[in-house]
């Protein structure tokens, strides 16, 4: 009966045993870890266990980056940024449109507005000399006036040159990406030397025939495709 009452204590502390770690909970071993030694007579020499310390939020934990901490965008400064993006450009465009109040009326140039971006348009027949990279008449005295209002302006400016898809082949020019980049490059270099806008400002560009405004299949739509464009990315104005 003693041997009987001895394996039904132990089965006993066996089934309380598995019942504490049914569900992990620290504070339940600790509480049946006393009883637990006794039983089983292994005293102090029970193992412990010590759970890692809880990661509080905005902490990093072992093998955890520290999380970055970025300061807010504040709204106020985005808000007085583009207010004074929308000022320069209508002075711009103000100042634009009264100065070359003739070209524009009468075609010689196209004025494009793209947002943060102000597109000044040559078509090819008033600009340039078919098949050359040379001004045609009254394209020097219109640039001067456009270089005018340039340099009152902040921003990188853009000379683009491009051409139909009709092919061409001189001594001067090996094809259309020819053709493109120097009368791009005659516009700039005009800018530069006659009109004092600063070259770290300028960039040229030739893209031929890569970017048509209309297909290429009828005279009217290579003659729009034709052209050089100056570019302007307002971000002041000090008119």
């Amino acid at each position: 009966m003693v041997t009987f009452a001895d394996l039904m204590a132990l089965l006993f502390a066996l089934f309380v045993l598995l019942l504490s770690f049914a569900e992990v909970d620290s504070d339940s071993f600790r509480r049946n870890a006393g009883p637990m030694r006794e039983a089983f007579g292994t005293g102090d020499k029970v193992m412990r266990t010590t759970s890692l310390p809880s990661i509080q939020q905005g902490e990093s934990g072992p093998g955890q980056a520290r999380p970055q901490i970025q300061a807010p965008t504040s709204p106020t400064a985005e808000i007085v940024q583009f207010d004074r993006r929308m000022k320069a450009k209508r002075s711009f465009l103000w100042q634009f449109r009264r100065t070359l109040e003739r070209e524009l009326a009468s075609s010689r140039i196209v004025l494009i507005d793209q947002g943060n971006r102000i597109i000044i348009r040559f078509p090819d027949a008033t600009a340039f000399v078919a098949g050359s990279a040379e001004f045609a008449p009254g394209v020097g005295p219109t640039l001067k006036r456009i270089a005018s209002v340039l340099r009152a302006t902040k921003g990188q400016i853009l000379v683009s040159g491009h051409t139909d898809s009709s092919p061409i082949s001189t001594a001067r020019f090996r094809s259309n990406w020819d053709l493109s980049s120097a009368r791009a490059v005659s516009v700039v270099h005009f800018l530069i030397t006659q009109a004092a806008v600063s070259p770290s400002r300028i960039t040229a560009q030739g893209f031929a025939d890569s970017r048509p405004m209309a297909k290429n299949d009828t005279p009217e739509n290579r003659s729009r495709n034709r052209r050089v464009e100056i570019s302007i990315e307002i971000t002041s104005f000090q008119g």
